[in-house]
């Protein structure tokens, strides 16, 4: 009944719909849950949303939101998103993977972690929670653009609640290659169109996505690499891939991935804790509800966990035994002497002629432009003098190199 009574989509999709407040407080009730559970329990409570006092509002990833996660290789970004796919198909709703990395495997891992026991127990069978997962390859940053920008009428479904799309910077790169000629002053009309062109796309992606998100009340979750960046004499940053003001002010939560040395991981005596810790790795939220945390290169709130083979779990780790990144202070460079403190009364330097007793003929000699101009004569005397000449009389080389 509750579906019937919600107001169907509009026929064109370039503005949101217009409810009433009734309307819209019936189809919230009726989608369920305002967010998707991440199985954290400890990052959940830190993307809740602020509520009234003695209202707990359940956390994770928000409905209606678009949230980044970004982190390097390896880290748990792909593993961190199909914890969150399992809890949403768990749910009864459908989630939409969009595979910008084009992994064949990913099917296979959500089946596994569908497959192993989970506190919360589906009622719906195998068959149904995977009919509710629709795995779509984007091998390109086009196929992204069109599905987006002009989506089909089945996509999304109105029971969707996740839409993830992995990888999204190694598309853009692949579209828009960074190169040498981003560091240049004098950047050729190619570069500089490129340039610009990259951050027109990331633009419009940022403001497709946002609408796309409202739009359909789901949770657009993206993930991407990282990038160095350098901030100062002795500071390197690791920061997202995709930068930008408008993408800056489009996301409305961002998760950092990162992996670190727990300084009690030597301690353990528990065999089971100390391999628990060898697989500890951090979750930072850098930005929840439009607000950032931490500075550029900060971890704002950090939230340890570990992969298991039954998905993810907390793990308590106190803040003294947490490793802390240390940031090597700056040194200013000293100043450059006036003209009135140069002192012109100071010796010159010697050069290296001086300081090493080079001659001139050794210099040469050492680039094999010296040879020896002696006669051929007969007789051993003969022999002698023209070595003795020899070794005054030379002839230099004109140096073609």
């Amino acid at each position: 009944m509750a579906d019937k009574d919600a107001p169907a989509r509009p026929q064109s999709s370039h503005r949101l719909p217009t409810v009433s407040a009734s309307q819209a407080l019936q189809s919230l009730n009726a989608r369920g849950a305002r967010a998707v559970p991440t199985g954290l329990t400890q990052l959940d409570k830190l993307l809740s949303p602020p509520s009234l006092p003695g209202h707990d509002v359940a956390g994770g990833y928000a409905r209606g939101k678009v949230t980044e996660v970004h982190g390097p290789s390896g880290v748990g970004k792909t593993s961190l998103l199909l914890q969150a796919a399992a809890n949403a198909l768990r749910e009864g709703q459908h989630v939409y993977w969009i595979d910008g990395a084009c992994a064949p495997l990913i099917p296979q891992r959500l089946h596994d972690m569908l497959a192993a026991p989970s506190g919360t127990p589906s009622e719906f069978s195998p068959d149904e929670l995977h009919n509710c997962f629709h795995h779509l390859a984007a091998p390109t940053l086009a196929h992204i653009l069109a599905l987006f920008m002009h989506p089909p009428a089945s996509f999304p479904q109105s029971n969707a609640s996740l839409v993830v799309v992995d990888s999204l910077s190694t598309l853009i790169d692949n579209a828009y290659p960074r190169n040498t000629d981003d560091r240049v002053k004098n950047k050729t009309d190619q570069s500089k169109w490129a340039a610009g062109r990259r951050y027109a796309v990331i633009n419009d992606l940022i403001a497709t996505f946002t609408k796309f998100a409202a739009l359909h009340d789901v949770a657009l979750v993206i993930t991407c690499q990282t990038i160095t960046r350098i901030r100062g004499a002795s500071r390197a940053l690791l920061v997202s891939a995709i930068t930008g003001i408008e993408w800056e002010n489009g996301i409305s939560a961002r998760l950092l991935l990162f992996r670190d040395w727990v300084p009690q991981q030597g301690k353990v005596q528990d065999k089971v804790g100390a391999e628990r810790l060898q697989k500890v790795r951090f979750a930072g939220l850098v930005k929840v509800n439009g607000v950032a945390l931490a500075d550029e290169g900060g971890v704002g709130n950090v939230v340890p966990f570990a992969i298991e083979s039954h998905g993810f779990c907390d793990i308590d780790i106190t803040a003294d035994d947490t490793a802390t990144t240390m940031v090597l202070p700056i040194q200013a460079r000293p100043p450059k002497r006036t003209f009135d403190e140069v002192d012109e009364n100071v010796a010159e330097e010697p050069n290296s002629d001086e300081v090493y007793g080079w001659i001139e003929d050794d210099g040469v000699a050492t680039e094999g432009l010296l040879i020896d101009d002696a006669p051929i004569t007969s007789g051993m005397d003969a022999r002698q003098d023209s070595a003795a000449k020899g070794r005054s009389t030379k002839v230099m080389r004109t140096s073609t190199v």
